[in-house]
């Protein structure tokens, strides 16, 4: 792997208007992406895509899968909501139920990997992440920005993944829950790794970022 320029806001902005326009769109075989042989510029649009995967509910990349590990080393993986994405300091966001076993997997062992993938894009993103469980301000900030539709899924009495004898045996009760917020938990996913995939029919490319404190590495791998 050989050493890679920091990423900044200004490297960032370069690509965000092409993939706005371009990040879920079908293209014919031979309108290649912008940055098809560039290392640097495909990172670049990486973080672009994800940035817009945080605010657009219509984008392919606002629903990850997130694998995690149980405390007895089995894999799980489950979709997630892209609530945030900060390119400058390298992490995403996503809230999940303090109740659930993800939130149990997310505290117990931090280490996991974010999947996404766009079909008509043909992107595929494999993150790997440090997860860190919010609290204090964070958490309290995270949980004002919330729509109230989003906070009755916080006031189910029921821990997720409870049985239950028929689907309309739940039960909410936003006074007992805070509103929801005594069952509200959200998640900072540190990126370490990207490894970027972009399937053409002239030739696949793929590439592997990884950022330390000793500095940013990237290189092209074999699709």
């Amino acid at each position: 792997m050989r050493a890679m320029r920091g990423y900044t806001a200004q490297t960032h902005k370069q690509g965000a208007d092409y993939s706005m326009a371009n990040e879920g769109d079908p293209r014919p075989h031979h309108n290649r992406l912008h940055c098809y042989d560039d290392l640097e510029g495909s990172l670049q649009h990486a973080w672009s895509i994800l940035t817009r995967g945080a605010v657009d509910a219509k984008s392919n990349f606002h629903i990850a899968t997130l694998a995690t590990v149980t405390q007895d080393g089995r894999p799980r993986a489950r979709s997630v909501v892209l609530r945030a994405c900060n390119s400058a300091e390298r992490w995403l966001g996503f809230n999940t139920d303090r109740r659930s076993d993800k939130f149990t997997e997310c505290s117990e062992s931090p280490h996991a990997v974010m999947h996404f993938y766009a079909p008509k894009a043909k992107i595929q993103l494999r993150v790997r992440v440090r997860l860190e469980v919010l609290d204090g301000p964070a958490l309290d900030t995270n949980w004002a920005n919330t729509r109230p539709f989003s906070r009755v899924c916080y006031q189910v009495t029921q821990a997720p993944g409870s049985p239950i004898d028929a689907p309309l045996d739940v039960a909410f009760d936003a006074e007992a829950s805070n509103d929801g917020a005594d069952h509200f938990a959200s998640v900072r996913a540190h990126v370490t790794e990207i490894e970027w995939l972009y399937l053409h029919a002239r030739g696949h490319r793929r590439a592997l970022y990884r950022f330390g404190p000793d500095g940013d590495e990237a290189t092209w791998l074999v699709p």
